[in-house]
């Protein structure tokens, strides 16, 4: 049955008799005996389990010796291990919620080296459903770290409007201006951090409910059928996570040809930035750390991170970010600024002294007194 269900490309094997923990015990033994170094079993029931996790668990498994992924009703969805240990398998209570608990007690007593992943849900009662609704309408929550941005954050938040499946939170890093207020006005759930980007997205992310993960810079504007397009991007089960083409306005022909570069650098090296609005798998952003909270470049290590796991997927269709610091300092001394500090990342210069140059204001000049004195 199942064969004809899923095709005959996998390998298929009878359970055999017994409690659960007599068949994963069964199942173990027989690979080990087929000199398999690592072997990883999971659950059916988990709509939020991915292969992601899966791969994070052989990963895992090459420092330490058992690996668990934990659900939230006491029990778990995955397990490997790299040797047979009986002793975690038998007079085990299955089905309650002291499963996880007991397993740990009883690895620990042997010994063993252990690595929880992050906890999941699985379905066992029909109170469980909404985790599978959940998961097969992937909500959505948009994070947009803030400071400062009372002259752009009304526009971002209102273009958003009402998601359908979904969230907007707004986390400020002390603002002194009337972000706070405006965000409120606008609907979006206000936290508060300190001024770090990589630290307020992290703080935005343990704060969401979504199964995906937006993240968008206040000064942006998404396109109207964001949610959407993400949503269908996110459907295919290699996409980990992308991001949307970039739009700069009020445009020149300088500002045209860094879009085309964007585009060039999105699609060849799988390589967004920030600004073109991030998406991700909520699961996997946590499974992997999130962003490293750093000065600077915090987007481009988080993005060569995922690109690792799986494909980063290409919205064609343009957000619009704001010109400002372009007109700040000029577009060509940008674009200067932009590729020396991605050189000096990739040779490993510290993110601190790369955010010292990267925001280190010009020196006004000291105007002469013309004034005379007789």
């Amino acid at each position: 049955m199942l064969e004809e269900w899923l095709g005959p490309e996998f390998n298929y094997f009878h359970q055999g008799d017994g409690d659960l923990g007599e068949r994963m015990a069964r199942a173990f033994q027989e690979n080990f005996q087929r000199k398999k170094r690592e072997v990883v079993l999971v659950g059916v029931d988990c709509p939020e389990l991915t292969a992601f996790h899966g791969q994070a668990a052989f990963d895992a498994l090459q420092s330490h010796e058992l690996v668990l992924g934990p659900t939230g009703d006491g029990g778990y969805c995955l397990i490997g291990l790299k040797r047979m240990v009986p002793e975690i398998f038998k007079s085990i209570a299955w089905g309650t919620d002291s499963v996880h608990h007991e397993t740990l007690e009883r690895a620990k007593n042997k010994g063993l080296s252990i690595k929880n992943l992050n906890i999941l849900h699985d379905v066992d009662v029909p109170q469980d459903l909404p985790f599978w609704e959940r998961a097969s309408n992937q909500s959505l929550s948009v994070i947009i770290p803030a400071l400062n941005e009372e002259n752009h954050i009304r526009q971002t938040l209102e273009h958003i409007g009402k998601i359908s499946h979904g969230e907007v939170i707004v986390v400020d890093g002390g603002s002194t201006d009337n972000t706070v207020q405006i965000a409120k006005e606008c609907g979006a759930r206000v936290l508060s951090s300190r001024p770090s980007r990589g630290g307020q997205m992290n703080a935005g992310a343990s704060e969401a409910v979504g199964d995906l993960l937006l993240f968008l810079h206040a000064d942006t504007v998404l396109p109207d059928n964001f949610s959407s397009l993400i949503r269908t991007q996110m459907t295919s089960p290699e996409v980990v996570g992308g991001s949307f083409a970039l739009k700069i306005q009020p445009s020149t022909p300088l500002l045209r040809y860094i879009e085309r570069n964007v585009t060039w650098r999105t699609r060849l090296f799988r390589l967004p930035y920030g600004d073109q609005a991030i998406f991700v798998r909520a699961s996997l952003f946590r499974l992997i750390g999130g962003y490293e909270d750093i000065p600077l470049m915090e987007d481009v290590e988080f993005i060569r991170r995922l690109r690792k796991i799986g494909k980063i997927a290409f919205i064609p269709v343009p957000v619009i970010t704001s010109s400002r610091r372009y007109a700040k300092t000029g577009a060509l001394r940008a674009i200067l600024k932009n590729k020396l500090v991605l050189f000096g990342y990739y040779l490993k210069v510290p993110p601190s002294r790369l955010a010292q140059f990267y925001y280190k204001k010009k020196k006004k000049k000291k105007k002469k007194d013309r004034s005379s004195t007789f």
